[in-house]
């Protein structure tokens, strides 16, 4: 079912956002869908390949704001591709695939983010996903195929099964009109068909099979922590510098071993609506902020585009952010509620 979000006023964006009309939507699979939008001034977007946007939108009396990177390619303007993938417990992204589709309006941000190809000297590269972090590799093949590039690259995507393998027709396509592009996809199990293909996970052993000459090629990763934890682990063992390793993580940061004691009753201040809540195991302030029905600006909820920025008044945090504060913005005493969780008692500035 499709249906018109209502244009959002509350808050105050962390960049300057647009009406876009929703202008149609591609099943890639069963929990992956794309989302394509134009602008509706009729601007064309503006954009590197990798970069994300916060999309914002209401449903139902609520308004949600999530970050997704842009699938599409720069190279044509005129609109921008979203794919997204319906989360377990994902209540925006399942409302996303549910009931918005073409004719519906949403606000776009301006595109951000340095997971890009530009100003770096790449004679080689790898292109490493899993799951959704699919998609910023998908808008630089998109690039890279639009510009007749010749770059040699070694494409790998690992997902659950066949069925779960995105964009597999367009990258063969790439592969057989671009004679340096490998495509690789590896599944850890059968699809529901019963068809079991060439299933394993991607170990060590096997990268260094798939890209035999991994240590000397410029790394471009992305995916869900853990995923990229273990695959940082075996690139750098096969002889790749770290500097040549760029990733963009797709999920929550893994949470700091330095926590409070269980037993240890914690209070967290919000100092400008004179509310105190007592924080449960692992809460995050944006947690307790919102259970306290303190409003706050938030977008991906895992550290990176630094909308739910806050400054933090007393007090410490275990801050397990993915880049989404400036050194001078964490010496000023700011955090990311998102991915913050208390020492022990806190006030912060809401």
């Amino acid at each position: 079912m499709n249906a018109n979000a209502a244009l959002v006023t509350a808050g105050s964006p962390s960049r300057d956002l647009h009406p876009c009309l929703c202008t149609g939507s591609i099943q890639e699979a069963r929990d992956v869908v794309t989302l394509m939008f134009n602008r509706v001034d009729g601007r064309r977007f503006d954009f590197l390949a990798g970069q994300f946007v916060t999309i914002r939108f209401s449903w139902a009396g609520q308004t949600y704001s999530r970050v997704f990177t842009i699938a599409s390619p720069p190279t044509r303007p005129d609109r921008i591709a979203l794919t997204i993938k319906a989360a377990a417990d994902g209540n925006a992204t399942r409302i996303l695939h549910d009931h918005f589709g073409e004719g519906s309006i949403v606000e776009i941000s301006g595109a951000t983010g340095d997971f890009t190809l530009e100003g770096r000297a790449v004679e080689k590269a790898l292109f490493l996903c899993a799951g959704s972090g699919i998609t910023p590799l998908m808008s630089m093949m998109r690039a890279l195929h639009d510009a007749a590039s010749d770059l040699d690259v070694a494409f790998i995507q690992c997902a659950r099964s066949p069925d779960d393998v995105l964009f597999g027709p367009e990258l063969q396509m790439f592969r057989e009109n671009m004679h340096g592009l490998t495509v690789e996809a590896v599944c850890s199990r059968p699809s529901d068909s019963g068809d079991s293909g060439n299933t394993a996970r991607l170990d060590m052993a096997r990268l260094a099979r798939l890209v035999p000459d991994v240590g000397s090629r410029t790394v471009f990763l992305c995916g869900p922590a853990g995923f990229m934890q273990a695959m940082r682990g075996h690139l750098i063992d096969l002889g790749v510098p770290a500097e040549r390793v760029f990733e963009e993580a797709f999920g929550p940061a893994s949470p700091s071993e330095s926590k409070a004691p269980s037993d240890m009753k914690i209070i967290v201040a919000f100092e400008r609506s004179g509310i105190r809540r007592e924080a449960g195991e692992s809460a995050t302030i944006l947690e307790l902020a919102e259970a306290a029905g303190i409003y706050l600006d938030t977008s991906c909820r895992m550290g990176v585009c630094g909308t739910c920025k806050v400054r933090l008044i007393e007090g410490e945090v275990d801050l397990n952010d993915m880049g989404g504060l400036s050194e001078v913005e964490r010496q000023g005493g700011f955090i990311l509620a998102c991915c913050s969780t208390p020492r022990g008692d806190v006030t912060v500035d809401l």
